[in-house]
């Protein structure tokens, strides 16, 4: 007798649906989880590109500005390897391999190549473009800065401080085809940096003070410290005028929080000095008889200088270096430190300095008029390495450079202030308006170039205007 049972033919059919369908499932579950996998390895790919493509961009950067750099240094191959027209420069970097059957790309485009006048900027544009897959592109510009001593407006390692209710700041530049400009409303620039490396909160308080230029901090954003009555505005900020500051204005692409600054001490210089003795008294510099340094300099060095209702003038054509230990104050009324046209005084104070009653003529007959030397004709240094006050009063015109990292400095008045200011802490009071000389940015030579505003290009409106340089 046979034992054996088989199922009917419609159960076997229902087994074999079952089957089917949990192959089915499995297998739309695994192709699911290998069309997320493949996603998300699409995804990391193009994030792994995208760090690629920037990389690329900031390469291109580091080239142009080493070229710049080096042509600076009068280096003749500088600019080996690039398209020259004008003051323009290209240059286009690739193919690189990036492995995976990827190649990258980088096109350079340098303006004013020949770094007179204006900065240079740099734009550039990396594209990286995977196997079968549409390119990652970056696009970047930045904004060139001479690294001197005087690159920037006002500098502060701590605190910059607007009081005034009409206070201003912009700039020019006091060169042009190697002539000398003077300041004027014709030639305004929308270069006045306000400086502070501090990382505290409100370490630049602009308030009620109207800012033609930028605003840097080392961390704290500074747009909160602007009044119902102040801006920070320039040429190319939409749709605003430098004339129409009634209510507060801020251009964001003006403001940063990035902003770094080496703030070293500064001595006298080595030299062989003549002992002058406390200068409280009429004085001229060069004295009769005295012989200048091998560099052409006369060095005098006193115990301090007290000139009420009386003048240290500074004539000759000569520059004048001045090394004083005691405090150095004008005042009384009259009291003056008179620089003739085409002469130079370099003061180096280790106590306070107070310029108040005339002040400080550079290059006038009196310090009523906005037309001066040039700012670099008198220099002050702040020698002292701990504290030290330096107090700018009056109502005239003020044209010097200052740097005194350990000092505060106070500048207060209703007058103009030509020039550059580093310091420790900057008080400003009154409706006392700056005027950064953009040419200092040259002071010491063939300073370095570094960048001061970094700007990626993430629209095609923001794109069009480089397009044409920066096509491959």
């Amino acid at each position: 007798m046979n034992s054996s049972r088989s199922f009917p033919s419609s159960q076997r059919g229902a087994v074999l649906i079952v089957a089917l369908l949990l192959a089915t499932g499995l297998a739309i579950a695994i192709g699911s989880y290998l069309s997320i996998a493949r996603t998300n390895l699409k995804i990391s790919g193009r994030a792994f590109h995208n760090n690629s493509a920037m990389n690329l961009a900031e390469t291109g950067l580091e080239e142009a500005l080493w070229s710049i750099n080096r042509n600076l240094e009068g280096n003749t191959a500088a600019w080996t390897g690039w398209t020259l027209a004008g003051s323009q420069a290209t240059r286009t970097f690739g193919p690189v391999d990036l492995g995976q059957n990827t190649a990258g790309y980088t096109r350079v485009h340098v303006s004013n190549t020949t770094t007179s006048g204006s900065a240079p900027v740099i734009a550039v544009k990396a594209s990286v473009i995977p196997n079968h897959q549409a390119p990652i592109e970056k696009w970047v510009t930045v904004v060139l800065r001479k690294r001197s001593k005087f690159a920037n407006g006002l500098v502060a390692k701590e605190t910059i401080i607007f009081k005034g209710n009409n206070a201003s700041v912009d700039s020019w530049n006091s060169v042009s085809g190697g002539s000398t400009v003077p300041y004027s409303t014709a030639v305004l620039l929308d270069g006045g940096t306000v400086g502070s490396i501090s990382v505290s909160v409100d370490v630049v308080a602009v308030q009620n003070a109207d800012i033609w230029g930028f605003v840097a901090t080392g961390l704290d954003d500074s747009t909160n410290t602007v009044g119902a009555g102040g801006s920070i505005l320039g040429a190319d900020s939409a749709a605003k005028d430098k004339s129409d500051w009634t209510t507060a204005t801020v251009d964001p692409d003006r403001v940063s929080t990035d902003f770094i600054s080496s703030l070293d001490p500064v001595t006298a210089p080595s030299a062989t000095y003549t002992a002058l003795g406390p200068v409280n008294s009429n004085l001229t510099l060069p004295r009769g008889g005295d012989s200048p340094a091998a560099d052409g300099k006369y060095y005098y060095a006193t115990t301090g200088v007290s000139l009420t209702n009386k003048t240290l003038t500074v004539t000759g054509s000569n520059d004048v270096v001045l090394v004083a230990t005691g405090d150095v104050a004008t005042g009384g009324g009259s009291g003056s430190i008179q620089i003739d046209n085409g002469s130079r005084l370099e003061l180096y104070a280790a106590a306070d300095v107070t310029l108040s009653g005339n002040g400080v003529a550079n290059g006038t007959s009196s310090a009523t008029t906005a037309v001066a030397q040039q700012p670099i004709n008198f220099q002050i240094w702040g020698t002292n390495p701990t504290a030290q006050n330096i107090d700018i009063k009056g109502n005239g015109v003020l044209s010097a450079v200052v740097y005194a990292p350990s000092a505060a400095v106070f500048i207060n008045g209703n007058g103009d202030v030509l020039g550059s200011v580093v310091a420790k802490t900057v008080v400003m009071v009154g409706n006392a308006a700056f005027h950064y000389d953009e040419s200092l940015a040259d002071f010491g030579g063939s300073s370095p170039y570094g960048i001061s505003k970094w700007t990626e290009l993430t629209s095609a409106a923001l794109r069009a205007d480089y397009k044409d340089e920066l096509d491959f």
